[in-house]
């Protein structure tokens, strides 16, 4: 029995995140639409990081598998880094029968005007991350250049 997939993903917990809001939307999603098998996939770390997206790989093995019928998450990017593995991967998805729907952005991909949506949503997406990796960088080099001392303090604990 394929099962639908609910994935969730934060960049960060330092600033109250958690995956709980995105899965509670999703969970209510899954349900409106009369699912049956519901498997979770939550990961913390930022969409570029995908050694730290183990339940995004998981996710993608059981796709490989023919495990999964349906992928839902709350936005594009909470998925996908970038326009161009986001059509990638949902080319390949779309092959194996996989369909894709994203809870806030409804979009419908059979028509040329929902791919054209999606690839658009995509490039939003991929703008914003590139301007919030801009910005830490400015800020992380103000820092530097005021001889502030980066990273974690002394004696801290790597989690």
């Amino acid at each position: 029995m394929k099962s639908v997939a609910l994935y969730a993903r934060v960049s960060t917990t330092d600033k109250g995140q958690t995956t709980a809001t995105q899965l509670r939307l999703l969970r209510d999603y899954a349900a409106s639409m009369g699912a049956e098998s519901c498997i979770e996939y939550s990961d913390t770390a930022s969409a570029a990081d995908m050694r730290g997206r183990s339940q995004w790989r998981a996710l993608q093995a059981k796709i490989k598998r023919s495990e999964i019928s349906t992928v839902l998450v709350t936005k594009l990017d909470r998925a996908f880094r970038s326009v161009a593995e986001s059509v990638t991967t949902l080319q390949h998805w779309q092959e194996r029968h996989v369909e894709f729907r994203s809870v806030t952005q409804p979009v419908d991909t059979s028509p040329a005007t929902g791919r054209l949506l999606l690839t658009m949503l995509s490039a939003f997406a991929e703008f914003e991350r590139d301007l919030i990796r801009q910005r830490v960088a400015e800020g992380l080099a103000r820092a530097k250049a005021e001889g502030k001392r980066l990273g974690r303090p002394p004696g801290s604990k790597d989690t």
